[in-house]
This record gives structure tokens, sequence and C-alpha cells, in this order.
């Protein structure tokens, strides 16, 4: 009788081990699998964000089969414990120690980097960077507005050429124009705002994009209008009988 409870509690212990063993190679292959991923997503962003969610389930699931893992070895113990089994109350401490070792670091780890990082990133950003960071602002005001500028008094120049010429050749005047303000679109519009001839992306257009009111009367009193739209267009009006709006590159 004693034989065969050594014999079962033998067979049982080395499933245990095989059980133990074939898991933690399992877990360690995901790993390197993982990490392999991880280093090549690092140099192709491309590649990470369209796996994103793969990667995401990845994760969750190796995390959930670590859970899974601990926890059966738990409950191992507890039972090995209940029963009395000899050196149960060895591994519990065992099993207590590894534990403190391997979560207590990376608790203190976690804690200290992220303290570092929520209040030392802003001392990064100090003088010197501010500043630069402002000119660099003011630099680019600066440029967009002299584009504005340029636009507008060449603009103003045509307009005051092509004010001489008759509708029925507005169009052949405006794609002259077109290339020498080197613009992507001109349109001419008249006092009450309808058009007469354009140029470009919107003469395919049945009813192209009309300044409003307040561009036109600004028009007529300052003779001409710049205003930038976004960071790439800049759309400039010009003179009092004759609105043109034109877009010019960057």
């Amino acid at each position: 009788m004693n034989l065969q409870v050594s014999g079962g509690s033998l067979k049982s212990s080395k499933a245990f081990r095989w059980t133990v063993g074939v898991g933690i190679g399992t877990i360690v292959a995901l790993g390197l699998v993982l990490m392999f991923l991880l280093t090549q997503a690092t140099g192709n962003r491309e590649l990470y964000e369209r796996n994103y969610a793969l990667l995401l389930v990845l994760n969750i699931a190796v995390a959930g089969l670590l859970l899974l893992v601990i926890g059966w070895i738990v409950v191992r113990l507890l039972l090995r414990l209940r029963r009395g089994r000899f050196g149960s109350r060895l591994l519990v401490k065992l099993a207590a120690i590894f534990a403190l070792v391997g979560l207590v670091p990376g608790l203190m780890i976690y804690v200290v980097s992220y303290q570092f990082v929520s209040r030392s990133i802003e001392s990064w950003f100090d003088v010197e960077v501010e500043g630069a960071l402002a000119a660099g602002l003011n630099l680019g005001r600066a440029t967009l507005d002299t584009l504005a500028a340029d636009l507008g008094n060449k603009t103003r120049q045509a307009a005051t050429q092509i004010a001489e010429t008759p509708d029925a050749m507005a169009g052949l005047a405006l794609e002259r124009l077109r290339d020498q303000l080197q613009a992507s679109d001109v349109v001419l519009w008249s006092p009450s705002g309808q058009v007469i001839a354009s140029a470009g992306d919107s003469r395919f257009l049945l009813k192209p994009e009309r300044p409003s009111v307040q561009q036109l009367r600004s028009a007529r009193t300052q003779r001409v209008v710049t205003q930038i739209e976004g960071l790439d267009e800049v759309v400039s009006a010009g003179n009092g009988e004759l609105t043109a709006g034109a877009s010019g590159p960057p």
C-alpha cells in the first residue's frame, strides 16, 4: 500500500513538473515572438500600426495565460499545504520570496520612473528651447505674411490690367495671369458677386466658392484683401470695380 501511494505521488510530481516545464516553455516562446515583433515594429511604424490590434490581443492572451499558470500553481501549493505534505511550508515560503523579489523591484522602478517622467519632462523645455520655438513660430508667421502681401500686390496689378480687358477675352487673360502668378486657380468676379471668368480648377465648377460680402466690401475700400487659409493657401482679392481671387503656392 505504501509503495502504491509513493508511486502515485511520484507520477503526479512528474506530471506536475512536465506541465510546468511546458507552460514555461510556451510562455518563453510567446515572449520571444512578441520581442521580435516589437523590434520589427520599432523600425517600421506602418507595420506596428497595421498590426496593433493583433499585438494587443497577443499581449492580453499572454497576460491571461500567465495569470492562469500562477493561479494554478497557487492552488496546488494551498492544496499541498492543507494536506500536510512534506515541504509544503517551505515551498510556500520560497514562492512568497520569489514573488516579492519579482514584484517589489519592478513596482519600485515603475513608481520612480513615473515620478521622474511626470516631474522632469517640463524641465526639458527650458527658456532657450521655448525661445527657439517662439522664434520659429514668428518666422513662419512673417513668411506667410510676406507671401500674402506679395500675392496681394501682384493681384492688384493684374486686376488693373484685366479691368481694361473685355469680358469675352477675360478667360484668356486669366490663363496668362495664372501662369504669371504661378497660381492654381484664378476667378474674376463682378461687383455684385457674379462669376465673369475663371482659370484653373474652378472653371469646371458650376458654382465656384463665392467671396463673402465682407471680403467684397473690403476689396472695394482697400483695393486688395489677402487671407491665409490654413498653412498652404493664400487667397487674394483686388480692386473696387473688379474682384479677383487667386490661390498661390506656399
